[in-house]
This record gives structure tokens, sequence and C-alpha cells, in this order.
């Protein structure tokens, strides 16, 4: 390796430190917090890459589904050889990228909340699509959305002072 390589390969910018925890983010949700029903769907888009580009954070993340995850690789620029399926595009500013992505993870998992999506973001151009492969952008979006999850219920505080009151945890 050069000293060139090294420097180039030791020397994380911001940008691309924020692109891997995103991509780390997404792949944890989908592994943890997946619902069984969306995460069958990835199986079958499996052959195809999606590419997500964050041009604030100049670079992207490819998701490659296998199987029932999502394995993203962060690239600052897609190559002459690389030919993802289905194309998104974030345009929002640095600082509003993870409000943006809390809020689309929060919306249950269903084709209201993609509505929901379409409305709020794709048409109000904070995220761009290839309108090619629609159908793999939604699967991905589905296993995202974990807003059906038990940790986002209601707790009512007053079930816990009940508890402690009866001698419970």
């Amino acid at each position: 390796m050069t000293i060139s390589k090294i420097k180039e390969f030791n020397a994380l910018t911001y940008e691309q430190i924020k692109l891997n925890v995103l991509a780390n983010l997404f792949r944890m949700l989908v592994d943890i917090y997946g619902y069984p029903k969306a995460k069958k769907n990835l199986s079958k888009i499996e052959s195809e890459e999606i590419y997500v580009h964050f041009p604030y954070l100049k670079g992207g993340i490819i998701f490659r589904p296998h199987g029932e995850r999502v394995i993203g690789q962060v690239v600052k620029e897609l190559k002459d050889s690389e030919k993802p399926k289905a194309r998104l595009n974030f345009k929002v500013k640095d600082e509003k990228i993870y409000d943006v992505i809390e809020k689309i993870i929060k919306y249950k998992s269903n084709n209201w909340s993609i509505l929901k999506v379409f409305f709020k973001y794709i048409l109000t151009g904070k995220v761009g699509l290839s309108i090619l492969k629609v159908g793999t952008i939604i699967v991905l979006f589905k296993c995202l959305m974990i807003g059906d999850h038990p940790m986002y219920k209601e707790v009512d505080i007053s079930d816990f002072s009940k508890q402690e009151q009866l001698g419970g945890v």
C-alpha cells in the first residue's frame, strides 16, 4: 500500500462517518426491529441494489438485500460498473437528515404510511426517487418503518404508580 492510500484509508471525513452511521442504522433497524412480513419481501428483491444518495454528505449508500437482511456499503460516488436498480436522493441538509429519517422510521409499516411519505417528502422535493423501480423502494421503506413496534406504544404512567403501591417493581 502506498502512503497516499494509507492516508486515504485512515482519514475518514465527517461525511463518511455519518454515512457509515446511517448504513449501520438501516441495517440494525431491519435486523432487530424489522417485521417478519416486511423482511420476507426483502428476499423478493434480493438481486436488486438500492442507491441512497445524500448530496450534502457528498456520498451515498448502496443497499443490497440479502435474504431477510440489508447490507449497506458506503460509496463516495457511483462507478460506471455499479448500476443500482433503484435510486433515492435525500436532498435534505446535513443537520436535518436524522430528523427526516427518524420521522420515516416512526411511521407504521403499511400502504397509508407510504402515501404519507410520498406527500410529505417526495412531492415536496426533500426526497427524490427513480420512477423505474418504485416497488423496490417501497419494500425498503416498509422495512425501515417500525412505528407498530411495542416500544412506540404510549405507556400510561398511572400503571407504574399502581404497581409501586402494590409493592411491585
